[in-house]
């Protein structure tokens, strides 16, 4: 009898102690698990299914295991006392994650604002532990929920680690703290006196893309295909003796190549392209795609060159040519443009204006080339809508804060040029660069970036320079009627007047201005005391409110507009002109 109370003991605290085992995190990822469903999405349903499906649907779609990975795996972390989380859900989204009240969440009436958003509090407590949230929803609502964590026990000193996705900090509940990396300007207002102090994990609005699946699958209008097409020129390396050559095909094409030839010879010359796999997952129509890049060198400076390429097996294109840059100072034009938005206004007006201005060397974006930047077919209608302007002559752009969204990077833009790799140490490549072309110095900035991160790049280049022209571009303008960019006024706008520079190019206003020659916030005697500011726009403009702005020369509400420069003699002779050609303002610097 003893023996068998023994044993009937063992058991019960063999069941006790497995029911206070913590749960492991499941194995997989959010990636993972969206990415299996909508392959198998595309197999199962229709264009008209895929656009219908609902959360229900989904839910009864995808595996326990799958639904699992979602409901524990979008946000884990390690807390090495108990602890009370508590997630600040939006009020405004529609469907509360699925996950929230079934994993034991409870709905508080403690309310977070920021200025934009009013967030409803739900709480759990945890053991000490690995630590696992779900997914903000199927849909993909933008203002994604936001977690704070505080010991159970105030007296316990708690400590968070193993966070995952770790790029985003922790941070200190309170007013005045931002919750979102990529709109740090929108901070809360309204902090319960319970949640006041506790760890914040702060993130992204870009997470809200992690499992969109409801409404949210697109089509491209001009799919991939087994032909070469999208060809783009870029530089990479010195625009005297290099050119790099960029291409799309469908994904099941292998290999491609281009054969090219300095005009008037009889030599051909062959370059194996490097091939990238591009993928949009949501695109139902083209998925995925390859880009080529073949990096022409050794090039002849100042010669005509022409080139064709090919993909596999399949014909060689039409020939185009380009020119390489003369290896003296000899004069020279380019063409840039304010926010494009893959419009086909733009791309209209871009086509006109090569046929105008045959002598152009480049071209330029001043950011904003599309609306969307991670939908792949806003790309495929802003190459289609430009046609052949960039196989003959290089597009040098930057990003803006449409190509770089929501917090999540301008990787499909980055996937897109293939640019110089010459940029400020510890930030992302081919975003910042700089390049030389005759007698200009082109500092080309990403300003959806740090701008403090820069600064000392943006000096050391301006400074090593000897060139006697000196452009800037980035999308942010710092004289504008709406926002007062205090940071690049201070962190760069000082160095362009300690520097010299000759002019800055901006977008992102959605108007045309041309201000007057600017040194430490002031209007300056001559534009060889100061700089000069200008901003445009590609498409037709929006502006409501148009209070005057004292250091301002020129301005037009309204677009598209372009910006023919050139430099002869010692002159730049700045010209902004309308679609039709018709001039709207100009300018001219003597040196």
């Amino acid at each position: 009898m003893k023996m068998k109370l023994l044993t009937t003991g063992l058991l019960l605290l063999a069941l006790v102690s497995c029911n206070h085992q913590k749960k492991a995190l499941p194995e997989g990822n959010v990636k993972e698990v969206i990415d299996s469903a909508v392959t198998r999405f595309y197999k199962n349903l229709s264009p008209a299914q895929l656009d219908t499906i609902s959360e229900n649907y989904i839910l009864g779609f995808l595996t326990a295991e799958e639904k699992e990975v979602l409901a524990g795996k979008f946000w884990t972390f390690h807390a090495n006392v108990p602890v009370t989380v508590s997630v600040m859900r939006d009020t405004a989204q529609r469907v509360v994650p699925f996950w929230l009240a079934e994993s034991g969440f409870r709905k508080t009436e403690m309310l977070v604002k920021n200025e934009e958003y009013t967030y409803e509090v739900w709480q759990k407590d945890f053991d000490e532990g690995d630590i696992g949230l779900g997914i903000n929803g199927f849909d993909k609502h933008r203002p994604v929920y936001f977690i704070s964590v505080a010991p159970q026990d105030k007296a316990s000193k708690l400590e968070i680690s193993n966070v995952m996705p770790a790029q985003y900090k922790l941070s200190t509940m309170q007013p005045g703290a931002f919750t979102y990396h990529d709109w740090d300007g929108l901070v809360l207002t309204e902090v319960p006196d319970k949640l006041k102090g506790q760890v914040l994990f702060t993130t992204v609005r870009g997470r809200a893309r992690e499992a969109h699946l409801v409404k949210a699958f697109r089509t491209t209008p001009h799919p991939s295909s087994a032909q070469s097409d999208q060809v783009l020129l870029t530089w990479s390396g010195d625009p005297q003796t290099s050119v790099d050559i960029q291409w799309r095909t469908a994904s099941s094409v292998q290999a491609g190549e281009v054969k090219y030839w300095k005009t008037g010879s009889g030599d051909t010359l062959f370059a194996k392209a490097s091939l990238f796999k591009m993928e949009d997952r949501l695109l139902q129509n083209d998925r995925y795609v390859n880009r080529f890049t073949a990096r022409l060198k050794e090039l002849k400076p100042g010669s005509d060159y022409g080139y064709a390429l090919r993909s596999e097996q399949n014909e060689w294109t039409q020939a185009a040519t380009f020119k390489t840059a003369p290896a003296d100072k000899a004069d020279f034009s380019f063409i840039w443009f304010g926010d494009t938005h893959y419009s086909p206004v733009w791309g209209d007006m871009a086509q006109r204006s090569i046929k105008r201005h045959p002598e152009t060397a480049f071209f330029s974006i001043a950011g904003d080339l599309v609306s969307t930047g991670l939908h792949r077919d806003e790309w495929d209608q802003l190459w289609a809508h430009s046609d052949k302007t960039f196989t003959t002559r290089p597009l040098m752009p930057v990003p803006g804060n449409h190509d770089s969204q929501d917090g999540l990077g301008a990787w499909m833009y980055k996937e897109m040029f293939s640019l110089p790799e010459n940029g400020p140490a510890g930030q992302p490549s081919e975003m910042t660069y700089s390049f030389e072309y005759q007698n200009a110095l082109f500092v080309m900035l990403d300003a959806t970036l740090s701008v403090p991160k820069q600064s000392a790049w943006v000096e050391a280049t301006l400074k090593n320079s000897n060139a006697k022209w000196k452009f800037v571009m980035f999308h942010f303008p710092p004289y504008n009627l709406e926002e007062p960019y205090e940071e690049i006024m201070r962190e760069w706008c000082s160095l362009f007047d300690k520097y010299h520079v000759d002019m800055v190019m901006n977008g992102h206003m959605h108007y045309y201005l041309r201000t007057k020659p600017m040194h430490a916030g002031k209007p300056a005697a001559s534009p060889a005391e100061g700089t000069i500011y200008t901003m445009s726009i590609s498409i037709p403009g929006k502006q409501e409110q148009w209070p005057d702005e004292s250091y301002a020369v020129v301005r037009y509400k309204d677009g598209p507009l372009y910006q023919h420069i050139s430099i002869k003699d010692g002159e730049l002779h700045y010209k902004c002109l309308d679609p039709a050609g018709k001039l709207k303002d100009e300018l001219v610097i003597r040196k």
